[in-house]
């Protein structure tokens, strides 16, 4: 009994230690997969990020199955006409909301200034 209740404990902590890694390679530019509703998954890409706050754009693509790669040019923000949804250009998220989205890079697209007007007025607003 002893032995079962210290392999739970080693593999609680390293199962533990592993999702932390998950999210502790993330940076601004990485494209990530996220569970999303109804049993999909999404993809996001980090614009910035930091002890609290997670910036991130969603892109409207949805998948069954949690791609393990993707091109870029693949991703679409579609407009709010699009009969399959829209994406999101700037969406502020705390930490603990974006980890629970158990969030898989897949791929890495610098961040450029368009993308970052969102956050830009955000901080502008939060700082006021």
């Amino acid at each position: 009994m002893k032995r079962i209740l210290l392999f739970a404990l080693f593999a609680s902590v390293f199962y533990i230690a592993g999702c932390k890694e998950k999210t502790d390679s993330i940076r601004a530019g990485s494209l990530c997969t996220v569970e999303a509703s109804q049993g999909k998954f999404g993809v996001i890409k980090v614009l910035v990020i930091d002890e609290q706050e997670v910036h991130i754009k969603i892109y409207k693509n949805k998948y069954s199955q949690r791609p393990n790669v993707i091109a870029p040019k693949e991703l679409s923000m579609g407009s709010i006409t699009d009969k399959e949804g829209f994406g999101i250009g700037h969406i502020p998220l705390d930490r603990e909301g974006f980890d629970k989205s158990n969030p898989i890079v897949i791929g890495f697209e610098g961040v450029t200034k368009d993308e970052l007007a969102g956050y830009e007025i955000w901080k502008n607003q939060k700082n006021q």
